[in-house]
């Protein structure tokens, strides 16, 4: 899965207000990824398919970095919650 890139807060305290909008975005990020690649233990998906998985899972990935441009998320299948 192709990164979508997060931005880090200094923020000691986040108003339910704010905290909700950044959830919204992150989930809009996290929400459709496109398939960099598939391992050949997998079936039902391919490569540049779209996937949704849970952003809570986030912190879970291995980010890979293949170039400067371009880092990619290494993740289970059983984490994908749907495919487009």
């Amino acid at each position: 899965m192709e990164f979508p890139e997060e931005q880090q807060s200094n923020l000691a305290y986040i108003d339910p207000e704010t905290k909700a909008a950044l959830e919204a975005d992150k989930l809009k990020k996290w929400g459709r990824l496109k398939v960099y690649a598939v391992g050949s233990d997998v079936s039902g998906l391919e490569e540049g398919d779209e996937v949704m998985i849970d952003p809570t899972n986030a912190k879970n990935v291995i980010k890979i970095p293949l170039s400067e441009e371009r880092t990619v998320l290494l993740i289970s299948y059983f984490d994908i919650a749907h495919v487009w």
